[in-house]
């Protein structure tokens, strides 16, 4: 099966006084039609401008991307579109819902408002045909009363109708791709079980590939087929979700794992990765993740490691997995604890 959409040595670099820094740093990855593909990592991991250079929404005038940086969707590169270009692919090709719906809808205009204007701007319908559309879509994410919401305003929704709305929005001009931007963390547990359900459903009916931007590994394990973990900028470790979290292989991975709650544990204090992300202006030699790794060598310290085969479909940044650096390891990286 090809991909629907392949990043290539995607190198994001924003201007700051007169120099340009690198903040996303060659990174790789597939989304495949109908999967949902999960991206984890701490904030300031670079999760978040990832989506935005894909989504073709960095500014121009303050960001670019590496000269060999390539985004493809359906085989076709999307990198040197103009503006007008890239509109008919956001919409029509692959939606976005960004982390909170407040500051993404227009509070002066109605639901209704802003749903036709989308979908009359990207499928040519009449406005009493696309108001008809809205309300169909506002009722399938499961909003009750539709035909009054439409005549809403932002603040008259509660945070997870508001979330639904964005969904609403994004699925109405039946996007193949959808990137989803931490849609659930400004919302209760139960109001984002139902929103990763309706999710899950609405991908099942429509057969559309979602991208899913986390920090809960939760909601990773609920939902995704596969799952990249990056971190400070790169790719650090890819996987099915499943061996993810049964085999994980990078030190960050690992930690992150050890970080989540268990109701059988007996720990008085959750494990946490001593440090921080480093700032890109700040960005040490070798593996970024040296300075926070119990097992880093001279090597780690010094050169940036490749990415190797570590299982099927299981790909790892690290020298514990390669040539001296393997034998440094010892194998006692990874056990969880």
């Amino acid at each position: 099966m090809n991909p629907l959409l392949e990043v290539k040595d995607l190198e994001i670099a924003f201007k700051k006084d007169r120099a340009f820094i690198p903040t996303v740093r060659g990174v790789n990855f597939q989304v495949f039609p109908g999967e949902m593909l999960g991206i984890v990592g701490e904030s300031g991991c670079g999760k978040s401008v990832t989506s935005l250079g894909v989504m073709g929404l960095l500014p121009k005038e303050f960001s670019k991307l590496g000269n060999h940086s390539e985004i493809l969707f359906e085989g076709k590169s999307l990198k040197h579109l103009s503006d007008v270009e890239y509109r008919h692919y956001r919409g029509n090709e692959m939606a976005m819902i960004f982390q909170d719906p407040m500051s993404s809808l227009n509070p002066v205009f109605t639901i209704g408002f802003q749903m036709i204007e989308m979908i009359t701007a990207h499928l040519k319908l009449s406005k009493k045909a696309a108001k008809t559309r809205a309300v169909d879509m506002l009722k399938k994410v499961g909003i009750p009363r539709a035909e009054s919401v439409v005549n809403e305003y932002p603040h008259q929704l509660s945070g997870g109708m508001r979330q639904r709305v964005m969904i609403a929005m994004a699925l109405s001009c039946n996007p193949k791709l959808l990137i989803a931007d931490e849609p659930t963390t400004a919302l209760d547990v139960t109001i984002q079980a139902q929103i990763l359900d309706l999710m899950k459903k609405l991908q099942k009916e429509y057969q559309t590939a979602v991208m899913l931007i986390t920090h809960d590994l939760g909601v990773v394990a609920e939902v995704c087929d596969r799952v990249i973990v990056m971190y400070a900028g790169k790719v650090v470790e890819e996987a099915e979700v499943a061996e993810i979290f049964n085999a994980p292989k990078h030190p960050y991975t690992v930690g992150l794992m050890n970080s989540i709650p268990s109701l059988t544990d007996e720990k008085e204090r959750l494990d946490a990765i001593t440090g921080s992300v480093p700032l890109p202006e700040e960005m040490p030699a070798g593996c970024p993740f040296a300075p926070r790794c119990a097992h880093a060598t001279d090597l780690c310290f010094s050169e940036e490691p490749v990415t190797v085969n570590v299982g099927p479909k299981h790909y790892t940044s690290c020298w514990l997995y390669s040539g001296e650096g393997r034998e440094a390891a010892d194998g006692r990286a990874f056990s969880r604890t």
